[in-house]
């Protein structure tokens, strides 16, 4: 018998569309344009993509890197009491004749 392992991808975070353009070399001349104004902001650790979408428009994005991401806390506890259950209904099972 072979064992499969099954592989888990952590999502980062979602990417941010800048602008649509018509052409490859416009969203090029984009990229270079946001690469300049994050290194002027000192801003280094950015990700920038170039995607075609299907009506032929090219479509800039960007994100945070997510080695440079924070991640977040959570808040409270994780016992029952402080977690509201909406699933349960408001109902009276008191007496009952």
């Amino acid at each position: 018998m072979t064992e499969e392992t099954v592989t888990v991808i952590k999502t980062g975070p979602t990417w941010t569309n800048d602008h649509m353009f018509a052409t490859y070399e416009e969203a090029t001349t984009r990229l270079e344009k946001l690469t300049t104004k994050w290194t002027d902001d000192k801003q280094e650790n950015m990700q920038t993509k170039v995607r075609l979408r299907a009506n032929g428009m090219f479509l800039v994005k960007y994100r945070k890197d997510p080695a440079f991401q924070k991640e977040k806390k959570k808040n409270g506890s994780g016992n029952g009491k402080n977690k509201n259950n909406t699933k349960k209904g408001k109902t009276d099972t008191g007496t009952s004749v």
